[in-house]
């Protein structure tokens, strides 16, 4: 794996790979799914995040029940680890099912999504031994 950066994996209660991150400089805590094909911030968490909008709200379609409101963010910079560092625009949704979910089950609440969007743009490897993500 050459000259790759990595940032360590927790594993949840629920069995969900977890990281950390700082988004525009905020500490989040995001799942890993690489079944999701973007990655999503909790649309609470806008501000907090510094995340700016960009067009028009759509629907969009998850693992739960119907259709919901989301929203499209410009870039932002993201930073995983020690050493990676990038940018990366986020779907505003609302995760409060996501984290009654996580919540009924002991596990922690998490601040969004990292999706088969960034993985795949960064060219991640997973090592599930190991506990971690290479970017």
């Amino acid at each position: 794996m050459n000259s790759r950066f990595f940032t360590k994996l927790n594993l949840s209660k629920t069995k969900h790979l977890l990281c950390k991150a700082k988004i525009n400089g905020k500490t989040a805590k995001l799942l890993i799914d690489t079944g999701a094909s973007n990655s999503c911030i909790h649309s609470e968490l806008k501000e907090y995040f510094n995340l700016k909008e960009k067009g028009d709200p759509f629907d969009a379609a998850g693992a739960s029940e119907g259709k919901m409101q989301a929203v499209m963010t410009l870039e932002c910079k993201i930073q995983m680890g020690r050493s990676f560092k990038g940018n990366q625009a986020f779907v505003l949704i609302d995760l409060n099912h996501v984290n009654a979910t996580l919540n009924s089950q002991g596990a922690v609440k998490i601040d969004g999504i990292i999706g088969a969007d960034f993985l795949k743009s960064n060219k991640a490897i997973i090592d599930y031994s190991l506990r971690k993500l290479f970017l």
